[in-house]
């Protein structure tokens, strides 16, 4: 039987990128009726897989002049795999990818609504308040040229359709950026001192600095007996550099910090060996509505973490107990009631949630029923 020819583009991410591939390729693959290409900027990470083809056709940093060029590029490319549907994760590149289905009508297009661009932009921007404003309308253009012409638009956070009321006139699929089902759990023993992980994406808005200064209360109130590993992809270059000045003198902490992503499975090891995670990403405008992927990562190894006090994060976590609550805009905590909590609470008390897994059987059957 042939295969229906998928194709999943970004200008964004890279082609090892978790959702793009771990999650939609291979839910797309698995059953063997599908073979899919991923498009995206050059990464070191990507693994092999059978059916699904890797294209870093981008190698740019995002900030360049060369991502004007990128329409150019992934219509060049689109044209060599001729593929029957595409899932497009970056507005920019509507261009492209619809002149793609003006010339082939039959191929379905999907729109995967990662992130709220325009909002993004209006609120985190280094451009002037005008321009950002423009930006944000040309984005916010090129959503609902895409929208009309998808089959689907996948949301990733149920906070967007709050944010753009427009999405309630198309067809939509919430499909958040829960984990991937496995077998997988955590193997971490106690021992002298308590690991403590911050996995993921580093930054400013994601609370790195916060939760460095947290975590050296705690080591202190610990007497020591404390090691934090920090292990991530750096969003901004200042960021990557004030953190090479500051960790190499902090010998409890280790680290593997880089400004490419690093492979998921570095991640999800971090995670298996911790005692905490923590989750102190600011609460701001574009963050506000939506759901840290942190958050069900760690519950899926059943790992305590410590939780920005955010009532929409802290109400969601507060069934599995699984999260000691923390405003981490606070200069200094109580650290002994937090040790407390620490030692006295009984972590998942009804063990792993079955709520916080990928939803790939939606997600493929919207596919399939889309290419009838």
């Amino acid at each position: 039987m042939k295969k229906e020819v998928g194709a999943i583009v970004s200008v964004l991410k890279p082609v090892g990128d978790t959702r793009m591939y771990e999650k939609m390729a291979q839910s797309l693959v698995c059953d063997g009726k599908f073979s899919v290409n991923i498009l995206g900027f050059s990464s070191n990470t990507h693994p092999s897989s059978p059916d699904i083809k890797f294209h870093p056709i981008f190698r740019f940093k995002s900030q360049q002049i060369a991502r004007l060029l990128a329409n150019l590029q992934m219509i060049g490319s689109l044209l060599k795999i001729k593929p029957d549907f595409i899932i497009v994760t970056t507005p920019e590149l509507a261009p492209s990818v619809l002149l793609f289905k003006l010339i082939f009508s039959r191929v379905q297009l999907f729109y995967d609504m990662q992130e709220n661009h325009s909002r993004n932009i209006l609120h985190h921007h280094q451009r002037r308040g005008k321009l950002r404003k423009w930006l944000a309308k040309g984005i916010t253009f090129l959503e609902h040229w895409l929208a009309q012409k998808s089959a689907c638009l996948f949301v990733a956070e149920k906070g967007y359709f709050q944010e753009k009321p427009w999405l309630a006139k198309f067809p939509t699929l919430l499909l958040e950026n829960k984990v991937m089902l496995s077998d997988d759990s955590s193997f971490s023993t106690q021992g002298e001192s308590i690991r403590l992980v911050y996995t993921g994406t580093i930054s400013s808005i994601y609370g790195i600095w916060d939760a460095l200064r947290f975590a050296d209360q705690l080591y202190s109130a610990l007497e020591g007996k404390l090691q934090f590993a920090l292990i991530g992809h750096v969003t901004q270059l200042d960021t990557y550099q004030k953190l090479l000045r500051f960790l190499p003198d902090k010998s409890w902490i280790t680290y593997n910090v880089q400004l490419y992503p690093i492979q998921h499975a570095i991640l999800l090891q971090a995670m298996r060996e911790a005692d905490f995670g923590i989750v102190s990403h600011q609460v701001l405008p574009s963050t506000e509505n939506c759901f840290p992927t942190r958050i069900w990562e760690y519950m899926n190894y059943q790992l305590p973490f410590f939780l920005q006090n955010h009532a929409p994060w802290v109400d969601y976590c507060q069934p599995w107990e699984c999260a000691i609550p923390i405003d981490f805009s606070e200069p200094e905590w109580p650290m002994n009631q937090i040790i407390d909590k620490m030692k006295d609470t009984q972590f998942y008390p009804h063990g792993k949630p079955s709520e916080i897994f990928w939803e790939g059987k939606k997600f493929v059957s919207v596919v399939e029923q889309a290419l009838l």
